[in-house]
Formats: C-alpha cells, sequence, structure tokens
C-alpha cells in the first residue's frame, strides 16, 4: 500500500518498508541521465589527467636527453 507524500506530488511512502518512492517517470530518467552525464564528464576528466601526464613525462624525457 502506498501513501502519497504531502506536499509532493509523485512521492509515495510504502506502507510495508516505509521508503520513499518516486512514481514520476520523468523525474527518474531525467535523473538517470543527468548521473551518466557527470559519470561520462568524470571519465573524460580522468583520461585528459593521464594525457597530460603522459604529456609532461615525454617533456621530462625530452629534456633530460638534450641536456
Amino acid at each position: 500500500m502506498k501513501i502519497q507524500v504531502r506536499g509532493h506530488n509523485g512521492l509515495f511512502r510504502d506502507k510495508s518498508t516505509n521508503a520513499i518512492l518516486n512514481a514520476n517517470d520523468k523525474e527518474y530518467q531525467d535523473y538517470i541521465d543527468a548521473k551518466n552525464q557527470k559519470l561520462s564528464e568524470k571519465q573524460e576528466l580522468d583520461n585528459l589527467k593521464k594525457e597530460l601526464g603522459e604529456i609532461k613525462d615525454l617533456l621530462y624525457k625530452l629534456l633530460k636527453e638534450q641536456s
């Protein structure tokens, strides 16, 4: 059995588990999309950091060879 949360359309409390449930599919999909976007941005940033580290290593090696 579900009980609607006062003041929040689309939110319900499950009486047996006492959990708050979101019955709004669009809000849930928007949340999943935003989460996936953040994950993608984090992975891209991590890749850029790794590549920058590799470039720095190569520059150090080049400078070492020239001196």
